[in-house]
């Protein structure tokens, strides 16, 4: 139950995070951030460019104990993701290419083109060589459909503009909510342009940083515990967004209700205990906004000591996104694939691998 509380907190606080990395005498960082937010919306096309890192450091005796832990431990730490592409809310259209990149002594470089519209899927046979494919697979795209995938696997998948439309609405909620809580001295803070460390393309107008701390990890934690979390769970229940998500309303009301039930000097408790095992080393985002008052530029830096059995261990991650080109007419590169399969030709092929 105590890991299970844990956890909750971690994936509140995460959720939060990911929520401000959508956002991005000058207005007061908190204003900042709210304006930037709601302007996101806007946003109607774009380019964009993602990278991500992770790196987790287990002590020697865990390692040896679980090989495969160790394996996986090390290609975490030499891997490197590159997302870059571009997209269109109306009508919807989205490319990306993940470049996935390992270093060390199984350096290997992956490349994923991936297209999408409110209609299919296309995704494009990748060369790893760790996996020979078919030579007359590799390089060819895959195409899916997002609706016959949704009856498969049960869940919803929809791109259409009225579902991407009322996501943001929903987004644009969670933000009012979170703002109206959060305690601008105590997580929030103006980051001088010397001092960012921006790249060179992004053009910035005011910067913010957003840090938990071991010193406020205890208000933010109860903050979104008590505060924002029941207020979303509302908006989540409300008929107006009840088919943004594939969530039984009594499931939210449960949530909600073990949200109340461990309120308070319960919470209290439980977070004492909780930071007995985890101490936060690096938890931030910082978000560059243009004139326009876009958000285009995030920088999320997490990094944590969580303790097993008394044994510490590192988690560590960055996330860096850049917005370019808003509402300009958006150039797609990869285009509507026309060399395509279907998923049952693929697996005919791969006999099934």
């Amino acid at each position: 139950m105590y890991r299970k509380k844990i956890a909750l907190a971690l994936c509140a606080l995460l959720v939060v995070m990911a929520v401000l990395a959508g956002c991005g005498a000058k207005p007061a960082p908190k204003e900042t951030l709210e304006k930037a937010f709601q302007t996101s919306a806007d946003m109607k096309s774009a380019d964009y460019k993602m990278t991500f890192a992770m790196n987790m450091d287990f002590p020697a005796d865990a390692l040896e104990e679980n090989p495969q832990l160790a394996v996986g431990a090390q290609m975490l730490k030499n891997m490197e993701v590159a997302v870059t592409g571009a997209y269109q809310q109306e009508p919807f259209q989205m490319e990306m290419n993940i470049e996935a990149k390992l270093k060390g002594d199984m350096a290997m470089n992956i490349n994923l083109p991936i297209v999408m519209t409110d209609q299919k899927i296309w995704v494009k046979v990748p060369n790893i060589p760790m996996l020979p494919l078919p030579k007359d697979v590799v390089g060819k795209f895959v195409e899916l459909d997002p609706k016959e995938l949704a009856k498969q696997s049960d869940q919803k998948v929809n791109f259409d503009a009225a579902t991407i439309k009322k996501q943001q609405e929903l987004g644009q909620e969670i933000g009012k909510i979170f703002f109206k809580h959060v305690d601008e001295k105590t997580f929030l803070s103006s980051v001088d342009k010397k001092d960012a460390k921006l790249p060179e393309t992004v053009e910035a107008n005011q910067i913010v940083k957003f840090a938990v701390t071991n010193e406020n990890l205890e208000p933010f934690i109860t903050t979104v515990a008590e505060k924002v979390l029941p207020e979303v769970l509302d908006l989540m229940m409300s008929d107006k967004y009840a088919s943004v998500f594939d969530i039984k309303k009594e499931d939210l009301e449960q949530a909600k209700k073990e949200l109340a039930d461990n309120s308070g000097d319960k919470l209290k408790s439980d977070i004492a205990k909780m930071k007995e095992d985890v101490k936060v080393k690096d938890l931030q985002i910082t978000t560059a906004v243009n004139k326009k008052g876009f958000p285009v530029y995030h920088d999320v830096n997490i990094g944590l000591e969580v303790k097993d059995n008394g044994k510490p261990y590192q988690i560590g991650g960055n996330i860096k996104a850049e917005y370019s080109k808003i509402n300009e007419k958006p150039e797609f590169k990869i285009g509507i694939p026309k060399d395509v399969i279907t998923l049952e030709q693929l697996m005919q092929k791969t006999n099934g691998m």
